[in-house]
């Protein structure tokens, strides 16, 4: 595994597996379900174990054609893997869960088949696929065709009730019955470079619009420390359209996940075709911007005074393989 190229679902997966062996004091991988086509959806856990540790969820590939996405999540789980016991303690003091591929039926024909497939591969009569990021119950089939769609030859069909899907049925499953609080919830896509939150489905904004915009703009100012570029910041109505059934609004107004957010990755220029060639570059600006996140998410929970005397995370430059 490594980040000059994109690869399949098999090396993702083993190199999960290789992190547990590599660290078994802090890494284990769970399965939480099998696909529409039976492929089993593995998350990493990285955790020093304490029960006072707060959960943090990172998912990519929902939308299997975002191939960058997985890229990334797989690069921050390497790079914390690696570089665990020297991080500090807003580092630490989270239960860490990887999901690189929540779509693996639909990644794997975006390899064999279809480039740009954006559902997963469940049939309904004569067509194929539920586009899972519209499968979730919060705000599901609002605004009629707009956010979603009720015809399943659409690549927005939001499939025939909400969770029909055995992927979300997972998600919902391995965040509900987790033993852990999450705080945080991170869904990466691609493109745009946006950072959303709730709501999609409606343009009332969430009781914690304020709250969410700063964590998201401390994520933001993070990135562009990095690499210069610029992520805007705001509700995924006012930045994009409406979008009904997303992981994000049932994360936060289900599941009660108070950081709840959807990073829409490089770039606008290539659009779903991003170069291999910054797949180290957006890997690199995302993981410090999820850094600065927890940060930030810590003085919340402490105070800002208690949070500010923490020592800064170790900032990884390249890949740590």
């Amino acid at each position: 595994m490594d980040w000059t190229k994109y690869h399949r679902l098999e090396t993702i997966n083993k190199l999960l597996e290789d992190l547990v062996v590599l660290f078994p004091d802090r890494c284990s991988i769970h399965g939480i379900g099998s696909s529409a086509e039976g492929r089993e959806m593995i998350v990493l856990r990285i955790s020093n174990g304490k029960t006072s540790n707060d959960g943090v969820w990172i998912d990519g590939a929902i939308h299997p054609r975002e191939w960058i996405s997985p890229a990334v999540v797989a690069y921050i789980a390497d790079c914390l893997a690696r570089t665990f016991d020297k991080q500090p303690e807003y580092i630490t003091n989270k239960d860490w869960y990887f999901l690189p591929i929540l779509n693996p039926d639909g990644y794997e024909y975006t390899h064999t088949s279809d480039r740009m497939w954006r559902k997963n591969r469940a049939h309904y009569g004569q067509c194929v696929g539920v586009d899972l990021n519209r499968n979730f119950s919060c705000g599901w089939g609002e605004n009629g065709e707009e956010g979603s769609s009720s015809d399943p030859g659409n690549c927005f069909y939001r499939g025939p009730e909400p969770f029909s899907e055995p992927e979300t049925k997972a998600v919902r499953r391995a965040i509900m019955e987790a033993n852990t609080t999450f705080k945080v919830f991170l869904s990466l896509h691609s493109y745009g470079e946006v950072i959303i939150f709730p709501w999609g489905y409606t343009e009332d904004p969430c009781s914690d619009y304020v709250e969410l915009l700063e964590g998201g703009t401390a994520m933001a100012k993070a990135i562009n420390k990095t690499s210069g570029r610029i992520y805007k910041v705001g509700s995924t109505k006012d930045l994009m359209y409406y979008a009904a059934g997303t992981s994000i609004d049932w994360s936060y107004g289900v599941a009660n996940i108070p950081y709840s957010y959807m990073v829409e990755l490089r770039d606008k220029k290539n659009r779903f075709l991003l170069p291999a060639e910054e797949i180290l570059e957006t890997s690199l600006e995302i993981f410090n911007g999820v850094l600065n996140l927890m940060k930030f998410v810590d003085k919340r929970n402490k105070g800002t005074q208690a949070g500010s005397k923490s020592k800064a995370a170790l900032v990884v430059t390249s890949s740590p393989v």
